[in-house]
């Protein structure tokens, strides 16, 4: 039986909670200024979105779906972009991923009361399952939230892939029970396998204050729980993944103009345009950055 991981601030003992139990909870990142500051900037990114009533089904950014809503958070938009490169929670990231990451995806996740309880999931599900030779391959150009591979949450006695993706989400109220918070399944990460939904698995609900976080391995079985409070329990979710790998949303896309000369080498390569090898070229495959199409127009 593995010890449960406690709030706590130190990288070493958050490092080893998300090693044994594929998570970890950090009791205070944020002060209560910053914390406010963040969800008055989400409550004004919302408002400044909001799709018409047929296209609902087809966006996140500001969606509500039986209690659960996403707020996309633009880079450079919003007085948050201090989150994506807070220098612990990129500590963390590395530490499980190595050093060359991209922000995936960067959104507030907003649970309301009474809302519909989320499936476990894990959010590794599209990376190919290894495989013995002479045996049906898993295909990657076939993969599907649809294609499941189910089994236990305990630790797999073959090999399983490593973690390519990690989550910080930031907690803005705090999470509890109660609130809805994260639930998850305590060593999941090392099963290499995803959550049957007809079974009623034990979880544990991360529980932090106003300012923590709750960080996971994505392959950790995880959702968000029932808020039977009255009032909406607030995080704000910076995913980060290994440079090879596709990223949630598209930021090298969504950068202006206007915005691209302000970024940081730093954020640069957060955000992907940093070159992998070669991948990601836009005009040289020596280029240490990939130039978007109007600078190069500017040339």
């Amino acid at each position: 039986m593995i010890d449960l991981p406690i709030p706590r601030n130190d990288i070493d003992g958050l490092c080893a909670d998300l090693d044994q139990s594929g998570y970890c909870l950090v009791e205070r990142w944020l002060e209560p200024d910053a914390v406010s500051q963040a969800v008055t900037a989400i409550h004004r990114q919302a408002n400044q979105t909001v799709p018409e009533p047929d296209r609902l089904a087809d966006v996140e950014d500001w969606v509500i779906r039986d209690g659960d809503q996403w707020v996309l958070l633009l880079v450079l938009e919003s007085e948050l972009d201090h989150l994506i490169t807070h220098r612990p929670a990129l500590d963390l990231a590395r530490h499980l991923l190595g050093q060359s990451i991209h922000l995936s995806g960067f959104s507030a996740h907003v649970v309301h009361p009474g809302n519909q309880v989320m499936e476990l999931h894990t959010d590794q599900w599209w990376l190919p399952r290894p495989t013995m030779p002479g045996t049906e391959p898993f295909r990657p150009g076939d993969a599907s939230r649809s294609v499941a591979y189910f089994g236990s949450p305990d630790p797999a006695g073959h090999p399983i892939n490593p973690a390519a993706v990690i989550n910080v989400m930031w907690a803005l109220t705090d999470f509890s029970e109660a609130s809805g918070g994260t639930r998850l399944v305590p060593g999941s990460h090392l099963s290499g396998v995803e959550p049957d939904p007809s079974v009623a698995w034990n979880v544990v609900h991360a529980e932090v204050p106003a300012g923590g976080a709750v960080i996971w391995d994505a392959r950790t079985w995880h959702a968000s729980g029932a808020n039977t409070g009255n009032s909406a329990r607030i995080g704000v979710t910076a995913t980060y993944c290994a440079q090879q790998f596709r990223q949630l949303q598209n930021h090298t896309a969504a950068i202006k103009p206007g915005d691209y000369g302000a970024l940081s080498d730093e954020m640069k390569q957060l955000l992907g345009f940093r070159l992998f090898s070669s991948y990601g070229a836009t005009d040289s495959f020596e280029a240490e950055f990939s130039r978007p199409g109007f600078l190069r127009e500017m040339l």
